[in-house]
């Protein structure tokens, strides 16, 4: 995969709206879903035309209307920001952000034994 930009919340929301949709939008279709926002036709072609060049959309053009398609899916958008996340805050590395958890009493006893129950599905112990 290509690498991505980092999206600010109003880009994650519009993304959120696409995968949803699940085929490509029109920003008609877009302004109609986002109606309430008050937003001009030339505010949403900025936040698509940047999510292009950040590597989450597609631009096709169909008659005179342009079509906006997801290059991911909402679930490879999670692993990626997940796997970004860790990166910058942890090393990459899981066991850290758990660690870190775990020292700042984030997570409960009932969270911890959850936990163990899910690995221990996961290695086949169960």
């Amino acid at each position: 995969m290509k690498k991505l930009g980092r999206l600010s919340e109003t880009e994650v929301e519009v993304m959120e709206v696409i995968w949803e949709v699940a085929a490509p939008v029109t920003v008609a279709q877009l302004l109609d879903i986002f109606e309430s926002k008050g937003w001009k036709t030339s505010t949403l072609s900025t936040i698509l035309k940047r999510l292009i060049e950040k590597g989450y959309l597609t631009k096709s053009m169909i008659g005179k209307v342009n079509y906006y398609d997801p290059v991911l899916t909402l679930d490879e958008y999670k692993k990626h920001e997940t796997q970004s996340f860790l990166s910058r805050l942890y090393n990459g590395k899981v066991k850290n952000f758990i660690a870190a958890l775990v020292d700042d009493d984030e997570l409960s006893r009932d969270d911890i034994a959850e936990l163990k129950e899910w690995f221990a599905r996961k290695e086949g112990k169960k």
